[in-house]
């Protein structure tokens, strides 16, 4: 089976590169990003997947997500549906920024050094295609899996997960799923995870003339300025941040990744429900104070006990103060809808077998890390589906002269046709 792969991928080597480079020309940019996004592209790139999915044997499902941007599950029918191998993938990018920066244009994809240039091209079309070509690899040799195959191709990942979260409203059945986002080749079984959580700081508004008297002793004034009080909760979260980093650890991720990264603050006056209503006159003591958090936890952790954690930390520093005491802020956990549950997947789980026991065939050592970030993975992991993220080796992600390594790319095809066989005792012996 090694020996056919590899002279199919031979053959087909222009045909993968050709699909790749289709994928990028569609100018897929998420509209939560820019307001000159053109949804047009998406419908145009899923339409494309679609007619790809059904030429390859695949039964379609196309649906909106939202107004024109639809999702595309793709079904290759096997003897049972119950023990699916899903390979999900995302066709949203990011803005791509000044163009005069770019050293080539970055929707006119073009091969350099061993390195395919686009938007995109690495987060995530590359591992969006190569899933794409198991589902062409299966059609060609006629070959007919124990276990249904889906291919989720999914919009709005770059936003917050839209797109996979719309898919698992649907199928949740998969017996395990494998992220294609770029890796390096590289198996990543766990992703830590992940909150946005405000905490929201009262004071008393006053005149600023008056602040004299709200500081200094000898005076009676009553203005509580809430930034002040907010940058004593900013100090102390910094020093929790930095006792988890001590305190906690998991061996496939960096030494503290436990980050809490203070990303908003907001301060003013005139308390509103996302924060003060007034933002632009120094001349008031703000009354009203946000802080928006990028809060990151391991892995094997239950996100209950973070948050329980975090929140009675918020009220242990409260107690330190005069006026927190008595005005203990709030706490408001996912907002914007951003909650991912971490992946913390066996590494002796089939999945994570079935992948590295493909690269031993192909004499690839494997290797396995943490990812760093988040991923859809984390809402097949919430759904209680075994993820793992596996893909290309890419550069400068989000960055000017985004690229995938085109080598990087075919392990990535071939390593993810031999997992399908493998999940579906299709192996063979044929060398």
């Amino acid at each position: 089976m090694k020996t056919i792969i590899e002279q199919w991928l031979e053959s087909q080597r222009e045909t993968c590169i050709g699909i790749l480079e289709d994928l990028v020309r569609f100018r897929t940019v998420n509209p939560k990003f820019s307001k000159s996004a053109d949804r047009k592209e998406t419908i145009k790139l899923q339409k494309y997947v679609q007619d790809f999915m059904i030429k390859h044997g695949m039964a379609v499902d196309y649906w909106e997500v939202e107004d024109d941007l639809p999702n595309v599950v793709g079904i290759l029918k096997g003897e049972s549906p119950s023990n699916s191998l899903i390979l999900n993938g995302h066709i949203d990018v990011v803005p791509p920024g000044d163009l005069n920066k770019w050293s080539t244009n970055p929707w006119d994809p073009v091969i350099h050094g061993g390195k395919l240039y686009g938007r995109g091209s690495g987060d995530m079309k590359a591992g969006v295609a190569a899933n794409l070509l198991v589902a062409k690899f299966l059609h060609d040799h006629q070959i007919y899996l124990e276990n249904d195959l889906q291919i989720h191709v999914v919009v709005d990942e770059e936003g917050g997960g839209g797109g996979s979260r719309a898919v698992l409203e649907k199928y949740s059945n998969g017996g395990g799923v494998i992220v294609t986002e770029p890796t390096d080749n590289i198996i990543n079984p766990t992703e830590g995870g992940l909150e946005w959580v405000r905490i929201h700081i009262e004071g008393v508004s006053s005149h600023a003339g008056w602040r004299y008297s709200d500081i200094y002793p000898g005076y009676n004034g009553e203005g509580v300025n809430a930034i002040e009080k907010a940058a004593k909760i900013i100090a102390a979260v910094q020093d929790l941040e930095r006792t988890w980093a001590r305190k906690k650890s998991h061996p496939l991720l960096p030494y503290g990744i436990t980050t809490i990264n203070p990303g908003v603050m907001i301060g003013g006056a005139s308390k509103g429900q996302e924060g003060p209503e007034i933002t632009t006159n120094p001349a008031i003591t703000p009354d009203s104070c946000i802080i928006e958090f990028d809060l990151k936890f391991l892995p094997n952790e239950n996100v209950k006990e973070v948050k329980e954690e975090f929140e009675n930390f918020i009220k242990k520093v409260s107690l330190t103060d005069d006026w927190l005491r008595d005005h203990v802020p709030t706490i408001e956990w996912g907002i914007r809808g951003i909650s991912f549950p971490p992946v913390d997947t066996s590494l002796d789980h089939p999945l994570v077998e079935a992948c590295s026991s493909s690269h031993r065939e192909f004499n690839i050592v494997p290797e396995f890390q943490g990812f760093v970030a988040v991923s859809d993975a984390a809402f097949y992991a919430g759904k209680g589906i075994p993820a793992i993220i596996y893909g290309p080796k890419s550069e400068r992600i989000h960055g000017v002269n985004e690229c995938v390594d085109i080598e990087s790319y075919f392990q990535t095809i071939k390593v993810l046709i031999a997992s399908t066989l493998k999940w579906n005792n299709k192996w063979g012996t044929t060398n």
